[in-house]
């Protein structure tokens, strides 16, 4: 018999927050808190990391469930969504209940392309897959073709969504994310300028640990430029948005990415990042 679904989120809250701080991942949250807010006391970043865990694993608890937990999803900003025939990139970031994103394409009315990265998992993967059975979505792949994709999707009037939170690859840009520098993908400035797209900016949020909303923020500034300048200074305005996001509810971000590797500055090293007791005066709105 298949759990409720707040009972399946408490489960999955309950699991992770006992085991996740057992492995490395745990270790890493623990380094970019540090790494973001040297003055944080280890106390403090060690509750945001609870928070992290807590969300985690009520997404993956609530993964079971996806149909029911989506259909609650409420929104707001819907009016900004542009008609169909009118190309709009969505950008969101792993915050709260990511995965029940999937169900956006049925509440703002419109056909979605999402782009993925591939588990390692051939398990995970036909999870991740069953997530959009029955909706109005289409997955692809993260390759090296997948942008040929998505700007034919954009040129004939689609809709996609693109997470844009974690570190980019090599020809990405160097920007400032949560003010320190971080590679960052360039690829919605560059869709954007080639094809007009409209630009929104969305993210989720959990209330109560079981509510989940997302908010739509007004359309980006048009971009026509794809020299460097423009592009960095488009993604300069998406990094600061998911700052602001990530500083108000810095627990449910999944802080365990490695967002900063590969910069010209670097995490803290994980274990020493465990070890200071200092306070400090920056720190996320809701410490």
């Amino acid at each position: 018999m298949l759990v409720p679904p707040r009972v399946a989120s408490n489960a999955g809250s309950a699991l992770a927050r006992t085991l996740g701080p057992l492995f490395h991942w745990h270790r890493r949250g623990m380094a970019n808190l540090a790494h973001v807010y040297p003055d944080m006391s280890k106390a403090e970043r060690r509750k945001i990391m609870d928070g992290v865990w807590d969300n985690l694993g009520r997404t993956m608890g609530e993964f079971a469930r996806l149909s029911q937990v989506a259909a609650t999803v409420t929104a707001s900003g819907l009016e900004h969504v542009p008609a169909e025939g009118t190309p709009v990139i969505f950008l969101t970031a792993h915050i709260a209940n990511w995965e029940a994103l999937t169900w956006f394409s049925r509440i703002c009315g419109r056909d979605l392309l999402n782009m993925y990265r591939r588990p390692n998992n051939v398990y995970v993967h036909k999870l991740l897959k069953l997530r959009t059975r029955g909706l109005p979505v289409n997955l692809i792949e993260k390759s090296n073709r997948a942008g040929i994709h998505l700007l034919r999707e954009l040129r004939a009037g689609g809709a996609i969504t693109l997470f844009v939170d974690q570190k980019g690859t090599t020809g990405d840009t160097l920007i400032p994310f949560m003010g320190k520098n971080a590679i960052t993908v360039r690829t919605p400035a560059l869709l954007a300028a080639k094809t007009g797209a409209t630009v929104i900016l969305g993210r989720m949020i959990r209330t109560n640990r079981h509510d989940l909303h997302i908010v739509l923020s007004p359309p980006l500034p048009p971009i026509t430029d794809t020299g460097p300048e423009a592009e960095s200074a488009f993604m300069t305005i998406v990094n600061d948005t998911i700052t602001a996001w990530v500083e108000e509810t810095p627990e449910q971000w999944l802080w365990i990415h490695r967002r900063w590797k590969n910069a010209d500055t670097q995490p803290a090293d994980a274990i020493a990042a465990d070890t200071p007791d200092d306070t400090g005066t920056r720190q996320p709105s809701s410490v």
